[in-house]
């Protein structure tokens, strides 16, 4: 193509046609030009295309994150449900003067309980590397990053902060009360007269229950949070697909 516009030229220089040979010149140009911004803008296309399947890839990505947060959650509800229910067991005993029972030393063990929320968060550091600006829906984009700037932060910074506390204590209980420090297992009073009586391990007990009780509520609030978002992107994934 490129000889056969040449050959055009050298004809016209040859015949002396100079003002028609301008005028082709300037026309090959504009044609030149054209074909260049028809390339640009195909390149342009081709590369909000593949934007756009990876957005939608990190967006079913990120629904996968979502619901392993929400059965994070909702394990953890079980597990604080576990030690209100057996805190309250040995504090029933005590208050009523009940005998030392074996069958009380797997509910010592099971006060143990300290979940830890572990967020899955791989779908959103790659939308942070990619650039958030990626996700083309603004109120999507807001409400993803309130998720995991606000929602999931906090309560990954609460449940940090507290599960070092709340595991010292029932260190030193079990320290104290019990005849060995384990975790998750049952555990045998070193001596069941004196942990009954005690108003240190009542205490320990009732701050559990309240402790559990107060998780619970957070974790409930977050897997409401993280099923908002999975609808909410559910709703964009569906309008692409129209």
């Amino acid at each position: 193509m490129i000889k056969f516009f040449r050959h055009i030229r050298q004809s016209m220089l040859a015949q002396g046609r100079i003002t028609r040979y301008l005028t082709y010149a300037v026309g090959e140009i504009v044609l030149v030009v054209i074909g260049i911004l028809i390339a640009l803008q195909i390149n342009i296309w081709n590369e909000n295309r593949k934007l756009e399947r990876l957005e939608v890839v990190l967006l079913q990505e990120m629904q996968d994150n979502l619901r392993a947060d929400i059965l994070d959650a909702k394990g953890n509800v079980k597990n604080h449900e576990k030690v209100i229910t057996s805190a309250n067991v040995i504090l029933f005993c005590f208050e009523n003067d009940h005998p030392p029972n074996d069958s009380l030393n797997k509910y010592y063990g099971k006060v143990s309980l300290v979940p830890k929320f572990l967020n899955i968060e791989t779908a959103y550091r790659s939308f942070e590397k990619e650039g958030l600006r990626s996700i083309r829906n603004d109120s999507l984009r807001n409400a993803i990053i309130d998720y995991y700037e606000q929602t999931s932060q906090f309560m990954a910074d609460w449940n940090l902060a507290d599960w070092d506390m709340q595991f010292q204590d029932y260190r030193d209980v079990s320290r104290k009360f019990f005849k060995k420090f384990q975790v998750l297992g049952e555990q045998v009073p070193a001596d069941y007269s004196i942990l009954s009586s005690s108003q240190e391990y009542r205490n320990f007990l009732n701050n559990k229950i309240g402790w559990a009780a107060q998780a619970i509520k957070l974790y409930e609030g977050q897997a409401r949070s993280a099923q908002a978002l999975i609808e909410q992107i559910e709703e964009e994934l569906n309008a692409r697909r129209q």
